[in-house]
């Protein structure tokens, strides 16, 4: 799992590639995985730092990026990004000191690094 290849073109979504990748690095981790919650919880917080560094690498790398509608769509579909009435409807469920309290708290795990 040394090299990471992040590839959008054209707008194809090939879910046979993420079920590979997500094999290769359940293979990768499956001694971590095979032990206990707490040790799986670490196994994955470490796989996706490394997803991280990876993309801040090809970023950093690369000036190309492309989307497309279709990207969009499947982003979408899986809740990734959630349509407008869903964020509409989530804003409503808590106030804004809430929502402020979550972002910071979002901000502070997104700056831990897993151990």
């Amino acid at each position: 799992m040394s090299r990471y290849h992040v590839s959008s073109s054209q707008g194809q979504y090939e879910k046979d590639s993420g079920e590979q990748n997500g094999a290769a690095l359940v293979n990768t981790l499956a001694p971590e995985l095979m032990g206990t919650a707490a040790v799986r919880e670490l196994a994955i917080r470490r796989a996706t730092h490394y997803i991280g560094e990876a993309l801040r690498g090809y970023l950093a790398t690369s000036n190309e990026i492309n989307y497309s509608a279709e990207n969009n769509d499947i982003l979408t579909a899986i809740g990734f990004r959630p349509d407008t009435a869903s964020r509409v409807d989530n804003q409503q469920k808590y106030t804004p000191v809430q929502n402020r309290v979550y972002a910071h708290r979002q901000a502070e795990l997104s700056q831990q690094k897993p151990t």
